[in-house]
């Protein structure tokens, strides 16, 4: 009936509750049900660390195929900041007002589609997938270009705002990627990274579309 607040009660008191199996069940039947953000959280609550189908599914498919080209921003990076930002909950908002699939604020996204020759999203607008997802792709690609292509450093601003990386990499120039990461001085970027990272690997394979941890044009921060 749509008491989403009520159903996550009962389904966070339920799950502990239940074994293994059961467990494994329920994530598979909310999956079903569409309730992807719930499936998610109970792999990973009840630890099926193995259940891809669970843990990384691949929702909207055609949404974020499309998106990613024409923004080019490659695949599995966009799917992968979405599976970090709402695990794919297109109706989720942070304490911050960011909403939707990829948690924009909506100030963020009124640039970002002015930028991009968009549509002015109202805040309601940013529940729709489509929209969200669309509004994002430019915002990406526009963290893209600025930031050679080079997927932490993207990540890490699409977090934590590029005035904060600009900062970061002042002096950082020559550093190795992974050493930058480490540096991150706020835990919730520096686990964000990393967090995208994996994720974009993960959706890499199941795309059938594997790429290294790090390209070669990521080794060293510019």
């Amino acid at each position: 009936v749509g008491d989403l607040i009520n159903a996550r009660r009962e389904w966070n008191a339920l799950i502990p509750k239940m074994n293994p199996a059961d467990q494994n069940h329920a994530g598979y039947l909310v999956l079903q049900m569409g309730w992807t953000s719930q499936g998610i959280r109970i792999a990973n609550e009840a630890g099926l660390f193995d259940n891809l189908d669970l843990r990384f599914p691949l929702v909207y498919p055609e949404v974020f195929r499309r998106i990613s080209a024409i923004t080019t921003v490659p695949h599995s990076f966009l799917i992968a900041i979405a599976r970090q930002e709402s695990a794919f909950d297109p109706q989720a908002r942070s304490s911050a007002n960011a909403r939707g699939l990829m948690q924009l604020l909506p100030s963020t996204a009124t640039a970002a589609a002015k930028r991009s020759g968009l549509r002015t999203p109202s805040a309601a607008d940013l529940y729709n997938p489509v929209t969200n997802v669309e509004i994002s792709g430019h915002h990406l690609a526009r963290l893209m270009t600025r930031y050679g292509g080079i997927r932490p450093l993207v990540a890490a601003a699409y977090n934590a705002g590029q005035n904060r990386v600009d900062g970061w990499i002042k002096d950082a120039s020559g550093t190795p990627v992974d050493i930058w990461i480490e540096t991150i001085p706020f835990r919730e970027t520096r686990n964000y990274v990393k967090n995208v990272l994996a994720f974009d690997q993960v959706y890499g394979q199941l795309l059938g579309n594997p790429t290294p941890m790090l390209q070669v044009h990521e080794a060293t921060v510019p």
